[in-house]
């Protein structure tokens, strides 16, 4: 079939649409939002720190018993390995150190979260059981890089900018570790870590959906966006659900069990 100038012309427009719509949504998506944070965390981090003294590592998808847990950034010193949880959200964030679980406040809505302090804490003993050293040697450093702040007293090893972040792993000079640890340290976090591509990330996706069944929302993340999903309750039914962290511009939902 021969299509005429016109028809052309009009497949052309709608080609045009569709794709500056498209660009419009990426632009909006929760999971752009969150790529985006990761990606300034890291070039910021190359930036402001000497990389002769520290070694960055980037969406490490380590494994683990029964599967694999990811981790945003890993920063590697003479100073101990910094295990870094990036949070990219908006609002106010109500919590401490000792509570289980925090709490997001945004547009009147409140959403409960893990604390995520424990979440990374798990992070840190997937890479102290990978590197067998002791504990005290990994830091463990949540950084909200979003607009949220804080409306109670957090721990110090939360961070609330970029330049925070930086400061934070900056003010550590009591040296934990030597050259040759050093080497044996990088080597074995490159090559004990997953190769990552789109099977890695599927297989991990799978991981976390099957474990969202049974721990909640500690571990799961949104099926449309990937952030990570806040325990509901349906104001009608009174029913438990998972509910996604970047709603309202995201509106994915899970069930619980």
């Amino acid at each position: 079939m021969t299509l005429n100038q016109n028809e052309i012309e009009n497949l052309v427009y709608v080609a045009f649409l569709a794709g500056i719509l498209l660009i419009l949504w990426l632009l909006r998506s929760p999971w752009l939002k969150g790529k985006s944070g990761e990606f300034w965390v890291k070039l910021s981090l190359r930036r402001n720190l000497d990389e002769s003294g520290y070694q960055i590592l980037n969406d490490l998808t380590l494994p683990i018993r029964g599967g694999t847990t990811q981790i945003d950034h890993v920063i590697v010193s003479r100073y101990g390995i910094f295990v870094v949880e990036t949070k990219n959200l908006s609002g106010w964030i109500f919590g401490g150190a000792n509570q289980k679980t925090w709490t997001q406040t945004f547009r009147r809505k409140k959403f409960k979260m893990q604390n995520p302090t424990h979440q990374n804490f798990k992070h840190v003993k997937a890479v102290q059981e990978l590197l067998r050293i002791p504990q005290y040697k990994i830091h463990n450093v949540v950084a909200f890089v979003g607009s949220a702040r804080p409306r109670t007293i957090m721990p110090s090893n939360v961070v609330w900018s970029i330049r925070e972040l930086v400061r934070y792993i900056n003010s550590f000079d009591q040296v934990l570790l030597n050259e040759d640890e050093l080497s044996s340290i990088s080597i074995q976090l490159s090559e004990g870590a997953l190769s990552p591509s789109r099977k890695t990330h599927r297989s991990h996706l799978n991981h976390v959906k099957a474990q969202s069944g049974q721990l909640g929302a500690s571990k799961a993340k949104c099926p449309r966006c990937g952030s990570e999903m806040v325990e509901r309750t349906n104001r009608n039914s009174q029913n438990r659900f998972l509910g996604c962290s970047m709603y309202p511009k995201c509106k994915g939902t899970r069930r619980i069990g």
